[in-house]
């Protein structure tokens, strides 16, 4: 009935990796980069929609990244200068269904919320 020792642990590994992550990693590669200046999150009912403009920009380098409850776009811009933004959401997203697609200019992610999953008890 209740979880195994093994993914109870495994989920609070994960949760710690994440937080660590986001409070020193992310923080420490903001500080090296720049941040794209215009971004913009649309929290629909769904889903949720980045857009970020990417003036002088090479499409082909653009990179989308997306981990738990997070997505990061990079992109290279020389040889010393990494432009970077992460977005963190308040909902667990589906990374495996997530898009993102670039158009005049603007870069457009669309993230699936993760719909939650009913748990039907058997009887014993």
């Amino acid at each position: 009935m209740g979880k195994k020792a093994e993914d109870i642990f495994g989920e609070f590994e994960r949760t710690i990796d994440e937080f660590f992550n986001e409070l020193l990693i992310d923080r420490w590669r903001s500080a090296r980069g720049d941040r794209f200046e215009q971004t913009e999150v649309i929290d629909h009912p769904d889903h949720y929609e980045v857009r970020v403009i990417t003036e002088a920009v090479d499409p082909a380098k653009l990179e989308v990244e997306s981990l738990g409850q997070r997505v990061v776009v990079r992109a290279p811009m020389g040889a010393n200068r990494t432009i970077e933004s992460s977005f963190r959401f308040s909902e667990s997203v589906d990374s495996d269904s997530a898009t993102a697609k670039w158009s005049n200019r603007m870069l457009t992610i669309t993230v699936p919320k993760r719909k939650a999953r009913r748990i039907h008890l058997k009887e014993s």
